[in-house]
């Protein structure tokens, strides 16, 4: 689990706070960082070491109803996740990070949680349901194969989705020429 952080402003960003808080807000549902400028804060308490996050944990948010993963490939220290995070620490000899966090983005994953999420407000992952989930684990080769082919669709769309932007400007951008040309006063 992430750190509980306790008392009014534990989480509240500070200028200048010896540690940095990753929430789920910084993670897309594709299991990128939408914002990697974590808030700096101050805790009231000592954090222990073991709870700072190191390159290779698998983060994955165990509240809400989105299923989304990423693994952390930071060097920086002093970065911890929030309660609202498992961090996952593969043993590296068996699975690849990028490919758990892959996995648990996964349709099948999405099911998985699907059924198992508990409450009505707030939903909640317990971590019974990931230890449940059935992982597959082909050999570190092809996990690492897999991840690559996942980035580059991930690319893919990206891409896509700015062409159809820029495709939709082009358009409007010649039906207004198009417009001013035949224009009669």
């Amino acid at each position: 689990m992430g750190v509980t952080l306790r008392g009014r402003d534990a989480t509240r960003p500070v200028e200048g706070g010896s540690c940095r808080l990753v929430r789920i807000s910084d993670v897309s549902q594709d299991g990128t960082w939408l914002n990697a400028d974590f808030a700096h804060i101050e805790p009231a308490e000592r954090i222990r070491d073991d709870h700072f996050l190191r390159s290779g944990d698998v983060l994955f948010p165990n509240r809400g109803t989105r299923t989304t993963a990423i693994a952390f490939r930071m060097e920086q220290p002093r970065i911890i996740a929030g309660a609202q995070f498992f961090v996952l620490r593969p043993n590296v000899a068996r699975v690849v990070p990028e490919y758990l966090a892959w996995f648990l983005r996964s349709e099948s994953a999405a099911r998985h949680f699907e059924e198992r999420r508990k409450g009505t407000y707030v939903q909640i992952v317990e971590r019974r349901d990931l230890e449940d989930l059935d992982l597959p684990l082909p050999p570190l080769e092809m996990q690492r194969k897999i991840v690559e082919a996942a980035a580059l669709a991930i690319e893919e769309r990206s891409l896509s989705e700015k062409i159809a932007v820029l495709r939709a400007r082009l358009v409007a951008g010649e039906l207004l020429a198009a417009a001013r040309q035949g224009h009669t006063d």
